[in-house]
């Protein structure tokens, strides 16, 4: 019974590498399309819920700190003045 094994595996080795490779690169290819059509993109691309936080709290800076800053902005808000 090995005989006949060997004897197989030795007439057909290069059919059964070639087929070993092809079932693995279509293995590949249907996971790839399963992980792109899957639900989960619909999770994915949903927007965060943001909740608002109205208890932010205020920075208290004290006035000598304020003037070596003059003209930065403490609060991290985007103004567009131009200043010439």
């Amino acid at each position: 019974m090995a005989s006949i094994v060997q004897t197989y595996f030795n007439i057909y080795f290069t059919e059964i590498i070639v087929a070993v490779l092809v079932l693995s690169i279509i293995i590949v290819l249907i996971s790839i399309l399963y992980v792109l059509f899957s639900k989960r993109d619909d999770v994915i691309n949903q927007k965060p819920k943001i909740k608002n936080i109205k208890n932010t709290k205020k920075m208290k800076y004290t006035k000598q700190f304020l003037k070596g800053v003059d003209g930065i902005d403490l609060d991290l808000k985007i103004n567009h003045k131009k200043t010439s």
